[in-house]
């Protein structure tokens, strides 16, 4: 009897043994198959995610160049095959063929429907000198817009008051129908006015870095300029601000901030917006010359 006992007490000691060890040694295993499960999850999750990030790239390279191909035919029909065109690239270029460009472009514009039915008297090169000349004598509020409710209303309608109704549907149409090639000729203009007095040539209609700098300012830390670039493209937007930006370097460099603009905020906005815009072609440009800025800036 007591043998008996012994050997079921034994071989109860055994099972609860081996009960225990098959349990534990399947939780071990569960645990090494949830761990290795995981790993395989989370290499997976990471081959996805640079899969994904590649089609991103290749939808973005296709998409740049497709944007890419229609401004190339147009330039070529706008200045021909000349090779030295200014881009946001290359922003200095020989003087006369600089000069070259910005008058080019103004030539093609007078060709276009869209002008013709305008029937504009001294042409599109004309109609602009005069309005530079309307805007600098005219100059917007860049600093106090906000004193009272006239200032802020006059400065929200200061392009309507200056320029009226039929030019600014004029400048509407134009940045409508020449949107695709808008980064080539806005790199133009940026390059020749804001060279040595329009290539050191006194002509009418050339804005001075003061003018320039008003204006940017005006952009760049009113209510009404940046409410004006809200309701524009979002390529135009983000062009117009990041040259505003360059703009207010060069009044830095010359010592002509005086309104005092902090150009540190507007580097940082800028640069997260056009890192956001996926049909720029010189994206990578701007970003770099906004990198450029920072390390100058310290920020």
């Amino acid at each position: 009897m007591k043998s008996a006992i012994k050997i079921l007490t034994v071989t109860a000691v055994i099972g609860c043994i081996g009960y225990f060890s098959y349990h534990q040694i399947m939780k071990w295993h569960q645990e090494k198959l949830d761990i290795a499960i995981s790993q395989q999850r989370n290499e997976s999750e990471k081959k996805t995610g640079e899969l994904e990030d590649k089609i991103n790239q290749l939808e973005d390279e296709l998409t740049l160049y497709k944007i890419t191909l229609a401004p190339q035919e147009k330039l070529t029909e706008i200045f021909g095959d000349e090779p030295a065109l200014v881009t946001p690239e290359k922003e200095y270029i020989d003087c006369q063929d600089l000069e070259r460009q910005v008058f080019s472009f103004f030539a093609y514009l007078d060709k276009q429907n869209y002008i013709i039915l305008r029937q504009l008297g001294n042409g599109t090169t004309g109609l602009f000198n005069q309005m530079i000349q309307q805007l600098s004598e005219k100059l917007p509020i860049v600093v106090g817009e906000n004193r009272d409710i006239i200032s802020l209303t006059r400065n929200m309608a200061h392009f309507y008051r200056v320029l009226g109704k039929k030019r600014i549907e004029l400048i509407k149409d134009i940045l409508k129908n020449e949107n695709d090639i808008f980064e080539s000729m806005i790199a133009a203009f940026y390059s020749y006015y804001t060279s040595d007095t329009c290539c050191k040539d006194k002509r009418q209609g050339c804005p001075s870095l003061k003018l320039l700098y008003e204006y940017s300012g005006f952009f760049l830390s009113t209510i009404a300029g940046r409410s004006y670039l809200l309701r524009r493209d979002s390529k135009v937007r983000s062009l117009i601000t990041y040259y505003c930006i360059r703009i207010l370097d060069k009044a830095n460099d010359a010592v002509l901030n005086d309104n005092g603009i902090d150009i540190r905020p507007h580097i940082n906005l800028s640069l997260n917006d056009i890192s956001n815009q996926k049909n720029l072609i010189y994206r990578k440009s701007y970003q770099k010359k906004l990198q450029h800025l920072k390390e100058k800036y310290h920020m």
